[in-house]
């Protein structure tokens, strides 16, 4: 077969992706950053326009934020004008989510996900990541995190209000906040979020050791690689931990264990 038939015939067996299997089940390392880009940019949105009122309270104390009146008490109190006064309660709800917005879903999803999906493979010549369904699980349980996140306004109570590391026992006890199912949803979709970075972390070491270009010896690697390479060994070994300390804090809290509450 001459090599304009067998070219013929190769194009004839590729079929074009799908929109969703292009661009939203995408297997694409590229793709799958800028993924991980827009879900940080609309949730630094969102974290932004939290920090906004943060500084506004602190700017200027019980003076009503305009715009905010469509919020009901107890969550924001009527003021002038159709604003709305931010009580102190709402106040920790707004840092604790402000806080926990941009660590975990803006910082990590584009200095981690976006930057580690989209140049790890190009700069050490590889085609792309080594589980690309695993990537691809990964950013779907990043988003279904946020998702849990964000639903944690709209439930009886408001969202977490101890402080974005919610040190226990503050955060063991719904009394001590006024915060029960939000406080439940922050800590589920954190754990959530820590499967997604332990997938991306498993991703990028096993790409990074098995997959180089030949003669990218491991002190041939550029820089970002290397950071990126620590973060995935770091993450690797602090995140199984960091999700059981969750699961045990979600358990004295719905099913009366101790394991921080004497």
């Amino acid at each position: 077969m001459s090599d304009s038939a067998a070219a013929h015939v190769s194009h004839g067996h590729h079929q074009e992706l799908s929109f969703i299997r292009k661009y939203i089940f995408s297997l694409d390392h590229k793709m799958i950053a800028r993924q991980f880009l827009f879900q940080g940019l609309v949730m630094l949105l969102i974290g932004g326009t939290l920090a906004m009122l943060i500084r506004w309270q602190l700017a200027w104390p019980e003076t009503a934020v305009p715009g905010l009146g469509f919020i009901s008490e107890p969550y924001i109190f009527p003021g002038e004008h159709g604003g709305g006064i931010i009580p102190s309660q709402t106040y920790n709800a707004l840092f604790t989510m402000h806080a926990t917005l941009m660590i975990f879903f803006v910082v990590m999803p584009i200095m981690v996900g976006t930057l580690g999906n989209f140049l790890i493979p190009l700069m050490i010549g590889a085609g792309d990541m080594a589980f690309p369904k695993l990537n691809m699980l990964s950013f779907w349980f990043a988003f279904v995190s946020g998702i849990v996140m964000l639903s944690s306004f709209f439930v009886p109570g408001g969202p977490a209000a101890g402080g974005w590391t919610s040190y226990a026992t503050l955060s063991a006890r719904p009394q001590y906040t006024g915060v029960d199912l939000g406080q439940n949803l922050w800590i589920i979709a954190l754990m959530i979020n820590g499967v997604s970075s332990l997938m991306g972390a498993i991703n990028y070491i096993t790409t990074i050791v098995n997959m180089r270009a030949p003669g990218m010896h491991y002190f041939r690697m550029p820089l970002t690689v290397w950071s990126l390479f620590v973060t995935a060994i770091l993450l690797l070994l602090a995140l199984p931990v960091l999700t059981a300390a969750l699961a045990m804090l979600l358990f004295d809290r719905t099913m009366g264990t101790s394991f921080f509450l004497p």
